[in-house]
């Protein structure tokens, strides 16, 4: 009896022995299967991901960015986005595990979270669509002066220094902030590196509503209006080159059009809309393509569109390059290269209306052969689209991102750069009865040009020594006596050695660019300057009567009197905020995109994370009781 039973516990102790041996087995199987998933992912990431934004590549983000993006942002830029053809050879489940690898957030929960906590209760007042303030575009008008005087305007020299933090609102899933508002009443508009359009209570940052387009958006939303004065429709164009008409009243997409079908085209400078037709830019990211070695450099042209606003059918496409690319030779790897190519166009795009033309500047060109439309002021037809003048400034200049990567230089042209763009739109203003383009390049140059005569120089002034990021970035203002010119001069650059760095805010006299002051910004980065900081302003200005409001590349805002350049205030936008939809909000660089002043508010993005940039996600609403 006895032995039956002991010989049944040794068979039952058997049975779970081999049986907890089995699980085991299994676990640790499955564990080394895991840890040698993570190992490989890991080694994929360093050779194919930190390369590059471990400072290998001056534009690329930083990693600490990129952890703040969700997966499937991550997976859409490997798969179709900037990162397509670095990571083509890429499986799809590569994509995926690279993402889960990297990023540390959950998008669905937060982007939900965030628009509930984010909405408007019945309490908050109306839109105020068809009354003032009235910040309709990037340029606050159609010569991209950048200068507002409305009636509304309450903030002066005298009051500025009483501006205080009024309310916060952060962008879920996003380490950037670079769409400029535009103001229609007691509504903002902005958008999102997600691709959502908000808008907002202009006194409160509580959400109306918002709109999810296809793609990032990176320049500001443009204001239609109807024949009373009201707001009707917001115009924008996204990362993938569509351009969309959205209702106000419905807050429907009317209608959207992909206005260029290269793999790489993209919207970056504002479009301009004037009586029935919008006026669209063509950029593209190619530039930042060429830095993979095994990529066929290039073949993308830069081109302004016309479109009828009614319902997008394309009126007209210019290319700033005549030439379709061919192959003109291979690179180091045998990869073909192609030409002539670049000259995007990625300013804001200002009309003249006396002249029945448009303006733009245009970037470099990224593979020989060189065109005289590269780093140029072009004027276009309104009504056909036909280029009626050029006027290049930099002649030859041949530059892609493979010119500074660490790694492959495989694409870097001979004999190239100075990588001297039009990033800032040319400006057009009367002085005394005359009209005058003004106009500034990434070379550190400022340009006044003759529209009647071809764009003829009038007079030029080295403002700035200039840089791949500016000299003069995004953008001037004016008030049509004295151009105020924002000087980055980050970095090393060769285009003017003898000229020391100038990073601050100047005045010029627009009669013959005499410089009447200048305040040159301390270096508050120390030895962080080399990993994206600098006290200069790359982002755009913008001009009230009595003060000049810029953004640094180091995060603070400041309001500088425009008589004499004092500062008048300034605010560290470095920080963490309590945001009024419940994200995590946080502050960083200042770049791209200004400042908006209206009554006695203040609106600033902040956060940029390229060019290793300090990564935000906020909007900030400023204003003095």
């Amino acid at each position: 009896m006895w032995k039956k039973v002991l010989r049944g516990l040794f068979t039952l102790l058997i049975i779970g022995a081999l049986f907890l041996w089995f699980l085991w087995t299994r676990l640790t199987l499955g564990s080394t299967e895991q840890i040698t998933a993570n190992v490989a992912t890991q080694e994929l990431f360093e050779t194919r991901c930190a390369i590059c934004h471990g400072s290998a590549v001056t534009e690329a983000p930083s990693i600490a960015a990129l952890k703040l993006l969700p997966q499937d942002q991550i997976v859409a830029a490997l798969k179709t986005g900037v990162m397509k053809n670095q990571a083509i050879t890429l499986t799809d489940e590569q994509h995926k595990a690279l993402a889960a690898f990297i990023s540390e957030v959950d998008s669905e929960a937060i982007a939900e979270n965030a628009v509930q906590k984010g909405l408007c209760s019945d309490e908050v007042g109306e839109s105020g669509l068809s009354g003032y303030p009235r910040v309709d575009s990037w340029g606050m008008g159609l010569g991209n002066q950048r200068y507002y005087n409305h009636q509304d305007l309450k903030l002066n020299a005298d009051n500025v220094s009483n501006l205080k933090l009024d309310w916060v609102f952060a962008f879920p899933n996003s380490s950037r902030a670079r769409v400029q508002p535009t103001i229609a009443g007691n509504t903002l508009f902005t958008a999102s590196q997600t691709g959502t359009i908000y808008a907002l209570d202009r006194h409160t940052g509580c959400t109306r509503w918002t709109y999810q387009a296809n793609s990032e958006v990176r320049s500001a939303l443009v204001i239609g209006r109807d024949s009373t004065g009201k707001a009707n429709r917001l115009y924008f164009g996204d990362f993938f080159a569509h351009v969309y008409a959205i209702d106000l009243d419905s807050q429907k997409l009317l209608w959207k059009k992909k206005i260029d079908d290269h793999d790489n085209a993209t919207i970056t400078g504002t479009l301009s809309l004037y009586k029935d037709r919008l006026y669209i830019p063509v950029s593209s990211t190619e530039v930042a393509s060429a830095a993979d070695e095994n990529y066929s450099c290039c073949s993308f042209r830069g081109s302004m569109v016309a479109l009828d606003v009614n319902d997008g059918t394309k009126i007209w496409k210019s290319y700033t390059i005549d030439d379709v690319p061919t192959q003109t030779g291979v690179n180091s790897e045998g990869v073909p290269i192609i030409g002539p190519s670049g000259a995007p166009i990625w300013t804001a795009v200002t009309i003249d209306t006396a002249r029945g033309c448009l303006y733009i500047g245009s970037g470099e060109n990224y593979t020989q052969p060189a065109t005289n439309t590269s780093d140029a002021i072009i004027s276009f037809d309104l009504a056909t689209g036909q280029k009626r003048w050029i006027r290049q400034t930099m002649p030859k200049d041949v530059w892609n991102a493979a010119c500074v990567t660490l790694t492959s230089r495989a694409n870097c042209p001979e004999n190239n750069g100075p990588d001297a763009d039009f990033g800032a739109p040319p400006i057009l203003v009367n002085y005394n009865g005359t009209d005058i383009l003004l106009a500034g390049q990434k070379s550190g140059h400022v340009y006044a040009l003759d529209p009647e005569d071809d764009g003829r120089i009038l007079w030029t002034q080295l403002v700035g020594r200039g840089g791949f990021m500016g000299g003069i970035h995004w953008g001037m203002a004016t008030d049509g006596k004295t151009l105020y010119v924002p000087i980055n001069d980050r970095g090393l650059y060769d285009l003017n050695p003898d000229k020391p760095k100038s990073p601050g805010l100047h005045a010029v006299d627009i009669s013959d660019g005499s410089i009447l002051w200048s305040t040159i910004e301390e270096d508050r980065c120390g030895t962080f300057e080399l990993r994206g900081c600098g006290p200069g302003l790359s982002a755009a200005i913008t001009l009230t009567p009595e003060v000049v409001f810029g953004g640094t590349l180091d995060g603070w805002m400041k309001a500088y009197a425009k008589e004499d350049g004092k500062e008048l205030w300034a605010f560290d936008t470095k920080r963490d905020y309590e945001a009024v939809n419940g994200v995590r909000a946080f502050g960083g660089a200042i770049d791209s995109d200004g400042p908006v002043i209206v009554e006695n508010q203040l609106f600033v993005s902040s956060g940029y994370a390229k060019f290793a940039e300090k990564e935000g996600n906020v909007v900030l609403a400023f204003s003095i009781k």
